[in-house]
């Protein structure tokens, strides 16, 4: 029979006793929109960063952008290696999801649809470098979070569904 003071510990968290309390003033320190939000820039910045260094000017790829496609990244495939088909559109699209995406996800906007965006091209990256697979399972658990809980309400997602933020 458990004594007095280990009766605060058996209940499950969020339910009462001790521990239910901790977890509580835990979770108010962390809230879930704080953790959406950060999961959100996580994700976007790697992309970001990299979408950055493909280009020159506006809507103009550099050369080292067009070279990795066209001869250094090859897609790992039972067969394989291949050459990426057409390479300077590979490149170019993927500069410019590279912008785009993590544009979306940092404002919140169309947020799933930008981390499922994100998740494809992590696909791809993993199956053009298949030794970065733990820097890709996290970008692939960082999108499905995303994917599966949303922008939360730091989010013009949010903003634009609950009526002019007024909900």
């Amino acid at each position: 029979m458990l004594t007095s003071k280990w009766r605060l510990f058996d209940k499950p968290a969020g339910r009462g006793g001790l521990l239910g309390r901790i977890d509580g003033l835990i979770g108010a320190m962390a809230p879930g929109s704080l953790a959406q939000l950060a999961l959100r820039f996580g994700l976007a910045v790697p992309f970001w960063r990299s979408g950055m260094s493909k280009w020159d000017g506006f809507l103009q790829l550099n050369d080292v952008a067009v070279l990795l496609f066209t001869s250094e990244l090859k897609l790992h495939l039972p067969g394989g290696p291949y050459d990426f088909p057409t390479p300077a559109v590979m490149a170019f699209a993927a500069a410019c999801a590279e912008i785009l995406l993590p544009t979306l996800l940092v404002f919140g906007l169309a947020t799933r649809l930008a981390a499922l965006g994100l998740l494809a091209m992590t696909i791809v990256i993993q199956l053009t470098v298949p030794d970065g697979w733990p820097i890709h399972l996290t970008w692939a658990a960082m999108a499905l979070a995303v994917i599966t809980w949303g922008a939360g309400r730091l989010s013009l997602d949010w903003w634009l569904v609950s009526g002019s933020g007024k909900g």
